[in-house]
């Protein structure tokens, strides 16, 4: 199985990818992963051809070929404002498409209790974490895309006191990596 992951730091922090492929290994699965992130980017970036990573997203769906493609939106994006993240989705998915591969929407976490981010849009953790699973389960059901449900399992966990966040309370700990790594390897090995 070969991925390519496209995002920002909620995919590269502690190398998430490689532990996906840790875990994948561990099942007796043989799978490689590719990504193209940087941090705080949004899908609109890598839709653009103004900066290096919307260029590499493409040359690697044009010259590489995946199973899957997993799209992860900037944390706040897809709950503050659906619409331009679903844009962004519908502007990347023809390119998936004729690469061959199975589109996946990285669903991400709401903010730990008491962030700024939390405060500036007034919501509360499971208020965020509502209109993040509806935007990302939005452009699943639009695209026919597999969903990593990888922000519920972390909001689940979290509400369970478990060591998810850095303490940054955004990103996720070493130990929220694994968690997501491990999500993903549940779904995309079915």
């Amino acid at each position: 199985m070969r991925v390519l992951f496209i995002g920002n730091s909620y995919t590269y922090f502690n190398d998430m990818p490689k532990m996906f492929v840790r875990e994948c290994e561990r099942r007796g699965a043989v799978c490689s992963a590719d990504s193209v992130t940087a941090g705080g980017y949004t899908l609109a970036h890598f839709v653009s051809n103004d900066n290096e990573y919307g260029v590499k997203a493409k040359e690697l769906l044009r010259g590489q070929r995946y199973d899957y493609v997993v799209l992860q939106e900037q944390s706040v994006r897809p709950a503050s404002n659906p619409e331009t993240f679903l844009g962004s989705v519908r502007s990347l998915i023809p390119l998936i498409c004729d690469n061959g591969a199975t589109p996946v929407m990285y669903e991400t976490w709401g903010r730990a209790d008491g962030s700024e981010v939390l405060n500036a849009h007034g919501w509360d953790h499971e208020t965020m974490q509502d209109r993040l699973t509806a935007a990302y389960e939005a452009a699943a059901a639009e695209h026919g895309a597999v969903l990593v449900r990888a922000g519920e399992r972390f909001h689940e966990a979290y509400r369970r006191g478990e060591p998810v966040f850095d303490p940054d309370g955004s990103h996720p700990s070493e130990y929220g990596s694994r968690l997501i790594a491990a999500c993903f390897a549940d779904t995309l090995l079915n």
